[in-house]
């Protein structure tokens, strides 16, 4: 994603309004989908676009704020992962497992890395033919050096909910996921 991407994303453009019930909805999603919809499937539909802006929002704040540190949202993914495994380091499978994406995408995420220093490829000691991505000491170093400020990045929105907001949001999230993992093994 380039920086024109980020800027250029209408969130100024999506107005967003309190409905009867004090909840937020964006009147013109509604509008849309009010024709030709069935009224007992608009809730379900409504509430799809919402996920899908607010996920696409919640990537595009990540990789600006990765790119302002002079990463992608991928690579700093990656470095953070490997921070929190034993050695610094995992195989290129349990990456690719851990981060939801395919191992042809870390390989492309880990030669980067490579390149500017911050990862290095090691040999797997228990399996000779397997290869393990693992932090260099300017990679420590780097993320490091993120992590306060990532997580402060990531609770600036957060403050503002409730502990029961963002509990139910957590569980909200997570079972769509679950519902969408159900439907998807069909």
């Amino acid at each position: 994603m380039n920086r024109s991407e980020i800027k250029d994303f209408p969130i100024s453009r999506l107005r967003i309004e309190l409905d009867k019930d004090g909840c937020y909805f964006a009147p013109d999603t509604r509008g849309m989908l009010n024709k030709g919809l069935p009224p007992d499937m608009l809730a379900g539909i409504e509430a799809w676009a919402a996920v899908r802006i607010a996920g696409r929002l919640t990537h595009l704040n990540m990789e600006r704020w990765a790119e302002q540190h002079g990463l992608s949202e991928g690579r700093m993914s990656v470095l953070f992962r490997l921070r929190k495994a034993p050695d610094q380091r995992l195989a290129m499978n349990e990456l690719a497992l851990g981060l939801s994406t395919t191992p042809r995408n870390i390989t492309g995420l880990v030669d980067n890395l490579e390149r500017d220093g911050l990862v290095c490829r090691v040999p797997d000691p228990e399996d000779r033919r397997s290869v393990q991505a693992q932090l260099t000491p300017a990679g420590i170093e780097k993320i490091d050096a993120l992590w306060r400020a990532s997580v402060e990045a990531q609770t600036v929105v957060t403050k503002r909910f409730t502990k029961d907001e963002l509990k139910q949001l957590r569980h909200l999230c997570l079972k769509l996921v679950q519902l969408m993992k159900e439907e998807m093994s069909r």
